[in-house]
Formats: C-alpha cells, structure tokens, sequence
C-alpha cells in the first residue's frame, strides 16, 4: 500500500523584501482573481522530472531547499490591499511542505498513475497567495528511495519559460549531486523585487508611454463585432484540440531559413491566412502573447514575464509576400510595446468594447535548439484535452512541446469552428509549413488546404 506523509524543504539566510507587484506579477494576479473561484489551467504550471538513482530523500530535499534559496519568486508571499492592488513579501527563511509517497515493491499501482494523481492535486485547487508559497512539490519514492519529482508552480511564481528554467535547474542539481560534483551555480538573472523596481523608474515610465501609444494605436482600428459564427455551438461551447508533430518543427525551421525571417513570422503568416480564409472582415483583432526576456539579465528570471499586445492585422492582403511583412512588422512592434503596466492600460480600454478575436502565444519558438539527433520521425497525434464553457477570445493558438515534436495547440469557440474545422486549422498549418519549406505558397492555397482537410473526416484520430 502507498503511503502519504508530509517533509519540509527549509530555507534560510535570504534576503526578505516587500515590494510593489511586476507588471506581469500584476497582470497574472489580475487574471486569477477575475476568474476565481474557476481555476484556469494556465494559473499553475506542472512538471515532472526524474531523480537519479542514488540519492537519499534528503539529498533531494537538500536541492529543493536551495532552489527555493535561488529564485525569490517561490519563497514570496502575495497580498492583496483594499484597493485591490497587492505587494509581494520575500521571506528571507521559512518551509516548504513536500509530500511523499511512499510505494512498496509489491504495490501494482505504477508511477505514471501517481505522477498524474499528483499533477492533478498540484493544479486542482488555487493557490493561497497571502499565506502560501506559490509552489506545490510531490516526491515519489520507491522502498524509500526517491524517484520522481512534481511541480506545481503558481502562475504568479513563474511563466512557462521560467517553469522550463527550474526543471533544467533541477535536474542539473540533482544529477550533480548524485554524481559527486559541485552543484551549478545560479545563473545571474533580476529578481521580481528588482525588476520592479527597474519598471518603476523614469525609464519604465517611457515604456509605458509607447505601449500606451501602441495600443490607442490599433485600438482605434478594431472591427466593431468578433468573427461571425459559422455553425452552431457544442456545449461547452469553447474546445481545445492539439496536435503533437514531428514534421512541424522541422518544417518551420526550413521555411523560415528559405523566407529569410523567423518561425514565429512563418506561423503568424499561415494564421492571418487562415484567418483570411475564415473572416469576411478587412482586419481582425489578434493579441500576441510575448516572453519579454530580450535583456541579458531576464534570460534566465524565474517569474512571469508574458504580456500580450492587443493589435490588428489585415486581412485584405494581396499575396504571402504581403502577409509576411505585416507578420513581421506586427512581431517587431509587439517585441517593442509588450511591457507595460496593465492598468494604465485598462485605463486607456475603460469604455472600449473590445471584440473576440485570435490571441497567438508562441512559445515554442523561444525554446532552445536541442543538443542531440533527433531519433526517428513518429507520427503527429491529435487530442482533444480541454472544454470550456466560457473564453475571452474567439481563438488561442498556443504553441510549446518540445524543440523536435511541437505542441500546436488550438482553444476555438465552436460557433466559429467547429470541430472539423478546428482540426482542418491544427493540420491546415503543419501542411502549408511543409510546402513553404520548398517554394512559395498562394495565399488561396491556405484556402484550398484547409476545405479539403475539413472535409477529410478524421486525420491523426483521436476524440473530443
């Protein structure tokens, strides 16, 4: 029989700080409180990661104690003002609770069961931010021998990327250890404390002003109304279809080296081309979600960094070379106007109706390029994982994974796609990819991709 039973990762001799909220800080704490008691999936990130053999529970204990050391941003506290503001409290020593399960030898439930009842444990209920750290730690032993670790990492504490970073930082720790090394030093990056500072200074304050001025900018060129429905709605009526690929990846990569520009560009250009083929309206709204780690020392920075920058792009475009450029030109501004104060900004929206539009979140193309061969190709997979009764947007294209399999994920309201047509969108970009790799590609030929694909049936399986 599995035991559960609860050990401390203490931490001490930090440094403890009260300050005012980052902007992303802020802009996250304003998206969990509006939708709670809900909890989204993205409020909290989870992870696994295996422990080398070798190591005792306190060996691991040990490690985790010294992350928590590291990266001021798990050992921070949140509370909330009156004003519905909040500061963030930096705890110079204190403890973590971790909780262990124990499974004998003879115990037929495997570690994979256990990984997922924990990873859903981590992300079920919201975080307690005033009173609780803002990261969940599961350990799975086997006879008393340490096997895995699970995080769950509170949106407030960390984005994807920086999530990424502790697992890296993790393992890195822990394999040191198990084999006898000096444990890696802490890469240098700012704290949430400092950077707040930074965003608070007369230079953060002429960041403002031109993100400011950006968003009035396309603001003024929103359409009146969302996409128009084109089918009726499931109940729930917003569905997340995903597809896994190999091909992707690899297709990306090549079109953005022959189109000379990047991979975020390219899966931008093959959106507002579908996005063309969808809406009847010249512009349509798109939010493009940015990491903001372009400076040296935000690299590494374990906090929420993403902002999104509300834009417009253009439908009535004469050819690909015309998207390409818009697609450009929309991620150097949104790089450029992506850090900002979000209530100055809610200031500037306060009697702005905005419409449900596209929101692009590309994340795997911040991930760095893999060291190894990729092995064999495998096939691309199609899941349906999540449904939601109720979303700001029409439509989010995510993308993540892994650098050789990619996660293009889709969150559509089925009024706009319905289901064949959600999937027709996930493969309509893996196949128009692949052909850009080669040669050029008519826009109408996006179209054409995306009817047949629709009308195919079920391409890579799986159900909703």
């Amino acid at each position: 029989m599995i035991t559960e039973s609860t050990v401390q990762a203490e931490f001490h001799g930090g440094r403890s700080r009260v300050a005012p909220l980052t902007w992303g800080q802020r802009g996250t704490w304003d998206g969990i409180h509006e939708w709670l008691p809900e909890v989204k999936p993205f409020f909290v990130l989870t992870r696994w990661l295996d422990v080398p053999l070798l190591l005792s529970l306190g060996d691991v204990l040990e490690q985790l104690s010294e992350l928590l050391l590291r990266h001021e941003s798990l050992r921070t506290l949140f509370h909330a003002s009156p004003r519905g503001d909040a500061t963030q409290e930096v705890l110079a020593s204190g403890a973590l609770d971790v909780t262990v399960f124990d499974r004998p030898a003879d115990d037929p439930v495997d570690f994979t069961s256990i990984v997922t009842d924990c990873l859903v444990r981590a992300g079920a209920t919201a975080f307690d931010h005033d009173k609780e750290l803002p990261v969940r730690i599961s350990l799975a032993l086997h006879e008393g021998i340490p096997v895995l670790v699970v995080l769950g990492v509170s949106h407030m504490a960390a984005d994807h990327t920086g999530v990424e970073l502790l697992v890296a930082e993790l393992t890195a720790m822990l394999h040191a250890r198990a084999g006898g090394k000096p444990v890696p030093a802490p890469k240098p990056a700012v704290q949430p404390v400092d950077l707040a500072t930074r965003q608070n200074s007369p230079d953060g304050q002429l960041l403002n002003i031109e993100a400011m001025r950006h968003l009035r900018e396309h603001v003024a060129r929103m359409p009146s109304h969302g996409p128009a429905a084109r089918a009726v709605p499931l109940s729930p009526r917003f569905v997340r279809g995903e597809i896994e690929s190999d091909a992707l990846p690899v297709a990306l990569r090549a079109a953005a080296r022959r189109l000379r520009t990047t991979t975020s560009v390219v899966l931008l250009s093959i959106t507002t081309g579908l996005l063309r083929h969808l809406c009847p309206e010249p512009v349509h709204r798109l939010d493009v979600m940015q990491s903001n780690r372009l400076a040296p020392d935000l690299f590494d920075a374990v906090t929420t960094l993403n902002q999104a920058v509300k834009t417009v792009v253009d439908l009535d475009v004469p050819d690909f070379a015309a998207v390409l450029r818009q697609s450009a030109a929309t991620m150097t501004a949104a790089k450029s106007h992506a850090r900002y104060d979000g209530r100055l900004a809610a200031e500037v929206l306060r009697d702005v109706v905005l419409p449900p539009g596209c929101q692009i979140n590309d994340m795997w193309s911040t991930l760095p390029r893999s060291r190894t061969k990729a092995g064999p190709p495998t096939p691309t997979t199609l899941t349906w994982p999540e449904r939601t009764p109720h979303e700001d947007m029409a439509l989010y294209l995510d993308t993540g994974g892994t650098p050789d399999r990619m996660r293009l994920s889709l969150m559509a309201d089925t009024a706009f796609l319905p289901l064949d047509d959600l999937r027709a969108f996930l493969f309509t970009v893996e196949r128009i990819a692949a052909e850009l790799a080669e040669e050029d590609v008519d826009l109408d030929r996006i179209g054409e991709v995306f009817t047949v694909l629709a009308s195919d049936g079920e391409e890579g399986g799986g159900t909703v």
